[in-house]
């Protein structure tokens, strides 16, 4: 016959046996995570510096001066398309003066 605190030690051995194993399974399910979470960190890296690459490619000066030249229609800025914003209060002046006439 067993006693009373044999059977709590046989019962305490199996609670921590079981335990035990239930926290290795967790570990071992969290060890996954964290090892797909990294790749995924690794991928999203990875395609960052791919873009960060496309995004200095599309910037270069030459290649928006040739598509706003020639696709757009744009023209370079000459001298002449300079204001001064004095000129721009003259005008402004005469206008509101030739309306008063």
């Amino acid at each position: 016959m067993i006693r009373y605190p044999s059977f709590l030690i046989v019962f305490v051995i199996l609670f921590a046996a079981i335990s035990l194993y239930q926290i290795k399974h967790v570990i071992t399910k969290k060890e996954i995570e964290l090892h797909q979470v990294k790749n995924k960190i690794n991928n999203v890296q990875s395609d960052l510096k791919i873009l960060k690459a496309e995004l200095s490619y599309l910037k270069r000066p030459d290649r928006i001066e040739h598509i706003a030249l020639n696709k757009l229609g744009l023209k370079e800025v000459l001298p002449t398309d300079i204001w001064n914003l004095k000129d721009l209060e003259n005008v402004k002046d005469n206008l509101n003066n030739g309306e008063h006439k």
